[in-house]
């Protein structure tokens, strides 16, 4: 026979398991914004059958409800992909905002960037081409040098902050990481303890710790897996960042630079005292930022490295073996004076032989020289070859008396005036030489000289017609001013003109049978200080000239191909960021999809589980009626 107060046991278990599940709905309500959280839901089984007789023998009659477990929605296949793709999302997000501060570091296209600053550059060259004993245009070439290596040593500079800043934080990510993995090992402990018997689910804790490591893959690759004892344990780089107990420190550690110098900071593991690596996550990204030379700031920086190296070897070349308005060569545009920078390995004794004599100069600069006494005046100043050190305008060219005349414009000093440009009329002719002249720089600089009489036997020529402009005015050469002279051209024509301005140039013509009369020679000399000749070549080896330095292409080619592969890096990296983002989020909605609280679902609950309070809180009340009856009313029949 069932015992008449079951039924009390059957209520107080329903009002039970209506009342947890209601105040697990009050939970889930309470925490619907709370990051990580997971809903809760309370499951239910029927409690353990009562045995009872009847007349057809015995019967499972029911005794309730039990409440087996509160459990959190979560599926851990969700979990581990978005781990892993929020550390892709980590890594891009980093890469793009540096790559976006690169491009504000170099402002192209801009008013105000370096494109800008050479282009500034090339043109004064060409203007000190028109006229190259001009002071105010030496004065704007000195300048735009100036603004050259201003421009790439304040882009070199908001490089090296970058580093610094990367430095910086890739200190605190550290420190967020040791914080991050020390509260995922306490929370090991803490769960192991609260579900120590089997039966009990630290849901709320576990929340906490999925939180975390939510948190740690955002800043770094890494793996999180769940042992048999409910704890979670964390890889990264197949070294055990987190165990059942305690967890792995990282330190930071600081190391030179080997080409620039600036400082780095790496990160090592602390027990083991191995380097920590981490294949994503916004750590990887700032490192990378940092160090690639493809698309960190260390590329950028040698970009410039290169772009100093050019004009300070191959700019400086050309500069070198012209001559100023003083008529001085061997002087560089850029760098030091006394100082020879070149590309490769020289040999010593090549350099104290060179036609300009770069053994005065004292010291050589760049790849390692043969044959280099060390600590002597030739010695390598450096052996990082970081030529951004070396860049500057030559502290020579500002010396107030003599600094502007070194500006090399010119191709050949005073009075020495080869090479000279000839142009025959008559090819069969013989060969015309330029001796000198004297003139000034207001001067004609083209002399044209025509054959008016010709020995039919010899080819010598015996009279000669001249003009200082271009064949407009012709004036006759005395006789006596034609010679015969000894040497090459053989037996050749000297002829001195005069005008009457007394301008004088003396020219060879050759003896030959093949010279005609009305032979014409076009003699273009070299215009004295006046002459832009060498300023010409100095502004092509900014636009024309190629350069091995420059891997065979000119200097604003180079440039522009840099700054046209750092857009296209900074776009594919937007770009990348911003599908990872999208992706990311797809993720974060199917775990919210599973995890996250309804507010409309869990309304319908509370109502659900508040009927069902009341209904059991019913049976209780009627169940009371009955058994005041039962004992109140039992034998009182009568009285």
């Amino acid at each position: 026979m069932k015992s008449t107060f079951g039924g009390l046991n059957i209520v107080v278990r329903g009002l039970n398991a209506q009342q947890v599940s209601l105040d697990t709905v009050g939970h889930n309500i309470s925490n619907a914004n709370t990051d990580g959280y997971s809903r809760q839901s309370v499951n239910l089984t029927t409690s353990a059958p009562e045995t009872i007789y009847g007349g057809n023998g015995p019967m499972q009659a029911g005794t309730g409800v039990s409440i087996t477990s509160v459990v959190r929605a979560r599926e851990s296949y969700l979990d581990q992909q978005y781990w892993k793709e929020n550390a892709s999302l980590g890594y891009t997000g980093s890469l793009s905002d540096n790559l976006a501060k690169i491009e504000g570091i170099f402002k192209e296209p801009s008013d105000t960037g370096l494109q800008t600053t050479l282009d500034n550059f090339w043109k004064s060259w060409q203007s000190l081409g028109t006229n190259a004993s001009d002071t105010g245009m030496r004065t704007v070439v000195r300048q735009r040098g100036v603004e050259v290596v201003q421009a790439v040593k304040k882009a070199e500079q908001q490089l090296r902050d970058m580093v610094t800043d990367a430095n910086s934080t890739i200190e605190i990510k550290v420190g967020n990481i040791n914080q991050i993995t020390s509260q995922i090992a306490d929370l090991n402990k803490q769960i192991r303890k609260v579900e120590f018997a089997g039966t009990d689910h630290a849901n709320d804790l576990r929340d906490r710790r999925d939180l975390l490591v939510d948190q740690l893959t955002k800043i770094a690759s890494v793996t999180a897996s769940e042992d048999t004892n409910g704890n979670c344990i964390v890889r990264a780089g197949g070294n055990i960042l987190v165990g059942a107990n305690d967890a792995e420190q990282l330190k930071t550690y600081t190391v030179k630079d080997a080409d620039y110098g600036y400082s780095l900071t790496n990160v090592r593991f602390t027990s083991v005292d191995m380097p920590f690596s981490t294949n994503g996550g916004e750590l990887q990204g700032i490192i990378e930022s940092r160090d690639s030379r493809q698309n960190g700031v260390k590329g950028y920086m040698d970009q410039l490295n290169t772009t100093s190296q050019f004009f300070l070897t191959d700019f400086n070349d050309q500069h070198l073996k012209a001559y100023g308005t003083d008529n001085t060569n061997g002087n560089n545009f850029f760098g030091d004076a006394g100082t020879y920078y070149t590309n490769a390995a020289t040999n010593l004794a090549t350099i104290q032989g060179a036609p300009l004599g770069y053994a005065s100069m004292g010291k050589v600069y760049g790849a390692n020289t043969t044959g280099v006494t060390l600590g002597s005046d030739y010695d390598h100043p450096s052996a990082t070859n970081n030529w951004l050190d070396q860049l500057k305008v030559n502290p020579a060219l500002f010396d107030t008396t003599t600094g502007l005349g070194k500006i090399a414009a010119k191709t050949s000093p005073v009075p020495n005036l080869p090479p000279v440009t000839v142009q025959q009329s008559n090819l069969n002719g013989g060969i015309g030489t330029f001796i000198g002249t004297t003139y000034n720089s207001a001067d004609s600089r083209t002399y044209t000289v025509k054959a008016t009489a010709v020995n039919s036997t010899t080819g010598a020529i015996t009279g000669v017609d001249f003009s200082y402009d271009g064949g407009k005015t012709w004036s006759t050469v005395p006789a006596a001013s034609i010679t015969t002279v000894a040497g090459p051209p053989a037996a050749g024509q000297q002829v001195v003109m005069t005008d009457g301005g007394g301008r004088t140039a003396t020219i060879v013509m050759g003896t030959t049978t093949g010279n005609k009369v009305a032979d014409t020679y076009t003699f273009t000399v070299n215009q004295g200080n006046a002459s832009g000749d060498n300023a010409a070549n100095m502004a092509d080896m900014l636009k024309k000239t190629t350069s091995a330095v420059l891997g065979n292409t000119t200097l604003d080619s180079y440039y522009s191909a840099n700054m046209g592969a750092l857009g296209v890096q900074s776009q594919t990296a937007t770009k990348m960021s911003t599908n990872q983002t999208t992706l990311v989020g797809q993720i974060t909605n199917w775990r919210q999809s599973i995890s996250g609280v309804n507010m409309d679902e869990e309304m319908s609950n509370m109502i659900r589980f508040q009927k069902g309070y009341n209904a059991a809180a019913r049976v209780l009340t009627t169940m009371d009626e009955m058994y005041d009856k039962l004992i109140n009313g039992t034998g009182v029949v009568g009285r």
